[in-house]
């Protein structure tokens, strides 16, 4: 698996999820809430704010990010959205009027999964469980399940190549994210969470923006998922990966300059 494949899916590997064995894959557990509203705050390179709806137990998802960004004496306002549902994901630049669209990855992985035998799926439910702390370890991170409690939720703690994640257990809805990376920093935080209903509209494309889909993306997410699944249903699946992972942070860690290991550390 090439650093691409490796890093293209590892964030659908490392957060702790339910792994209990069965016709559902891995990829189709629900989120602790029917739908909700998340708000948050943005500071560090970039100040504003971040809403987070999620409707279908989070099958549905429409992020709306608000920020400004000052540098050099010029101020650049940046307005995103982010709609994704099963099937696709969007990205909406609403400054300078573009989007995009592909495939939603999770959906090759439950296709490539529901493809596996019996047995096969267990033993991708057990690959699971074992990576979630050891792939992070071998990127130079650590998981703590339940470290802290979080506007009411517990949250797991993910550290991992500069940047602390708390999320809400065994889910990836972030409440705190700290981001030091390279010199930049950034610290994205909850301020609320609200259940209550969440209106169509914010799963809405914006209009007047032609949304544009890249004509590999659809082969690569296949590849992807194929590979991955290949990976997770091997007896030995956990082990390569973990190893896999090690290789491709010794060889990130061996590019990275002396000016860049400094800004690091």
């Amino acid at each position: 698996m090439n650093r691409r494949l490796l890093f293209g899916f590892i964030l659908l590997i490392l957060v702790p999820i339910s792994t209990l064995a069965g016709d559902k894959s891995p990829w189709e557990t629900k989120q602790p809430f029917k739908q909700a509203t998340l708000k948050y705050t943005i500071s560090g390179v970039e100040n504003g704010k971040e809403i987070r709806y999620i409707r279908g137990y989070g099958r549905e998802v429409a992020i709306y990010h608000t920020t400004k960004t000052s540098m050099m004496g010029m101020v650049m306002i940046n307005e995103n959205v982010e709609i994704s549902n099963p099937e696709w994901e969007y990205n909406f630049d609403l400054t300078n009027h573009t989007g995009s669209k592909n495939v939603n990855p999770e959906k090759y992985m439950i296709e490539e999964y529901r493809k596996l035998s019996q047995s096969e799926k267990k033993q991708v439910h057990e690959n699971v469980a074992k990576m979630g702390t050891s792939v992070a370890e071998g990127l130079g991170g650590k998981i703590q399940l339940n470290a802290e409690k979080i506007l009411g939720y517990s949250c797991d703690k993910v550290e991992m190549m500069g940047t602390v994640t708390y999320s809400i257990h065994n889910t990836e809805i972030p409440l705190r994210i700290n981001s030091n990376m390279m010199g930049i920093r950034m610290v994205i935080e909850a301020t609320s969470v609200d259940i209550g209903k969440v209106e169509d509209r914010y799963f809405e494309l914006p209009q007047g923006i032609e949304v544009i889909m890249d004509p590999q993306s659809d082969a690569i997410a296949r590849s992807m998922a194929k590979e991955t699944i290949t990976t997770l249903k091997d007896p030995e699946g956990s082990k390569k990966f973990c190893e896999e992972a090690k290789q491709e942070k010794r060889q990130f860690d061996e590019e990275l300059t002396p000016e860049d290991k400094k800004q690091m550390e």
